[in-house]
């Protein structure tokens, strides 16, 4: 991933760069919404801002100035906003479903509403999935 690609991504919360010695400190903001998972946090060094009065929640991530360790700490970035992100867009879709059924409900009859079926193909896959490997 090139420097412009990293910045572009991080650039909606990103307060600061900056350079500590041997280490690099990327500074965040995340909306107050989000969630941050201690599985993901816990693969790098963050620490909250707690001088921090605005809006959302102020983050600093420390690296050694190391690629590895520092593209770890990117990941680890990159991850926790992707899954906010997916969170974000799947509460949008589950309004929008919720929307629609509510409109079905309207125009359908109570004997029809009682017979709505709603399946999931793909889950009953992952299902099967998982059954097979218990019994491994």
């Amino acid at each position: 991933m090139t420097f412009h690609n990293v910045i572009s991504f991080l650039f909606p919360y990103l307060y600061s760069i900056k350079k500590l010695k041997n280490y690099l400190s990327i500074e965040m903001i995340f909306p107050k919404t989000w969630e941050f998972p201690s599985k993901i946090l816990e693969k790098v060094q963050a620490e909250q801002n707690e001088k921090y009065n605005g809006e959302g929640y102020f983050l600093i991530f420390v690296s050694e100035l190391d690629e590895q360790k520092l593209n770890n700490l990117l990941d680890s970035i990159a991850d926790l906003i992707t899954f906010n992100l997916e969170k974000q867009e799947k509460e949008m879709i589950l309004r929008e479903k919720v929307q629609e059924l509510k409109e079905i409900f309207k125009m359908k009859s109570l004997d029809e509403v009682k017979n709505i079926e709603i399946k999931f193909p793909e889950f009953n896959e992952i299902d099967d999935l998982l059954d097979e490997e218990e019994e491994i």
